[in-house]
C-alpha cells in the first residue's frame, strides 16, 4: 500500500496545467494575457505566456526557472513580467512583440462563492474553474509594437483555470463593458465524470450590486446553445444572450488561435473572438430585469461531434 507522499507525488507527476486570465479593454482595444504553465508526466514545468490582442496573437515560452507562482496570493511572473490581482507590470523584447508598461487594477468584484460550487469539492474534473474579478477598473498604459494603449478608466476582467484538458466542446461568453453596471460570464461544456458525461453550465451576473447565477448544481436548463444564441431557465429566472453578425462602427470584431491543454500538454488549438455585438435579457417570470447590448463580448465557441470538428 502506498505512502500518503508516494499518492501526492503520484498525483502531482500527471499531466496538469494552469493559467490565469488578464483581460483589458478600452473603447476600441483587447489586450489580453494568458500566464502559465504545463508539467508533463515526468513533472517537468513549462511556463508560457499567450497574448492576444486586436493585430494578433502570441505565445512566448519560458525557462522554469524564470517562473514563480505564488497560488495562495494568485501571483504569476514569468521573466520580467508580472501578473496580479493589483496589476500587471509588462516587459517583453522578443522577434514579433515589444511591450513595456504597467496597469494597476483597482478593487475587484469577486463573486459570492466558487463558480465550480460543490463539484469543487469532487477530486477528477477534467477542469476547475475560478472567477478572480468579474469587473475591475484599470489605470495605467502600455506601449505594444510601439502603440500606446491607454486603459484608464476601462474595465478588466480576471479567471483562471487547472487542471487536465479543456472541455471536448464548450461555449464560453464574457463581457463587462455595459452603458450601466453589470458584468456576465457564461460557459457551457461537455464534462466527462466517472465514465459518464453531462452537458454542465456555470453563468455569474452582476447588476447593479446583486449577483445572479445560473448553474448544472442549482438546476438550470440550457435551452439553447449555438454560435448565435445561448438560453437558461432556472427557476423563476431566464436569461437570453443573442449574439450578432452585424460589425461594430468603432472597431472591428477579430478573432485569434489560442493554445488550449489537451491531457496536460498546450496542443490543442482553438479561437477566441473579441468585440463581438449581443444583446442580454435577463427575466424573473414574465418581469424584465434588464435588456442590455454591448459590442465588446469576448466569446469562444468549440462545437461538439455533432455539429462537426473543434476549430
Amino acid at each position: 500500500m502506498k505512502s500518503l507522499n508516494e499518492n501526492i507525488k503520484t498525483r502531482l507527476n500527471k499531466p496538469f496545467f494552469e493559467g490565469w486570465y488578464f483581460k483589458h479593454q478600452n473603447e476600441d482595444t483587447v489586450l489580453a494575457f494568458i500566464p502559465g504553465q504545463s508539467i508533463d508526466e515526468r513533472g517537468g514545468k513549462h511556463p508560457f505566456l499567450q497574448i492576444i490582442w486586436n493585430e494578433n496573437s502570441y505565445t512566448m515560452d519560458f525557462p522554469q526557472e524564470d517562473c514563480l507562482i505564488d497560488r495562495k496570493n494568485r501571483r504569476i511572473i514569468l521573466g520580467d513580467n508580472m501578473f496580479s490581482p493589483g496589476g500587471v507590470k509588462l516587459d517583453i523584447h522578443s522577434n514579433d512583440m515589444v511591450i513595456q508598461g504597467v496597469i494597476r487594477y483597482g478593487p475587484l468584484s469577486p463573486i459570492d462563492y466558487s463558480i465550480m460550487g460543490p463539484f469543487q469539492l469532487v477530486p477528477f474534473m477534467e477542469c476547475r474553474h475560478e472567477i478572480i474579478s468579474m469587473s475591475h477598473s484599470l489605470m495605467g498604459s502600455l506601449r505594444v509594437n510601439g502603440k500606446v494603449l491607454d486603459f484608464t478608466g476601462e474595465r478588466g476582467y480576471i479567471e483562471g483555470d487547472r487542471g487536465r484538458s479543456f472541455p471536448r466542446d464548450y461555449l464560453w461568453l464574457q463581457c463587462n463593458r455595459f452603458k450601466e453596471e453589470a458584468s456576465v460570464m457564461v460557459s457551457v461544456a461537455h464534462i466527462p465524470f466517472i465514465g459518464y458525461s453531462f452537458q454542465g453550465c456555470i453563468c455569474v451576473i452582476q447588476h447593479k450590486g446583486r449577483e445572479y447565477r445560473f448553474a448544472t448544481y442549482l438546476g438550470v436548463k440550457v435551452v439553447c446553445k449555438r454560435e448565435t444564441a445561448v438560453i437558461l431557465r432556472q427557476g423563476e429566472y431566464s436569461f437570453k444572450i443573442f449574439l450578432s453578425n452585424r460589425n461594430r462602427k468603432k472597431a472591428a470584431r477579430f478573432s485569434h488561435k489560442l493554445l488550449a491543454p489537451d491531457q496536460g500538454k498546450m496542443v490543442r488549438s482553438i479561437k477566441e473572438e473579441h468585440l463581438l455585438l449581443a444583446r442580454f435579457l435577463l427575466y424573473k417570470k414574465e418581469e424584465l430585469i434588464f435588456d442590455l447590448t454591448s459590442d465588446h463580448v469576448s466569446f469562444e465557441y468549440v462545437p461538439g461531434p455533432e455539429n462537426g470538428q473543434s476549430i
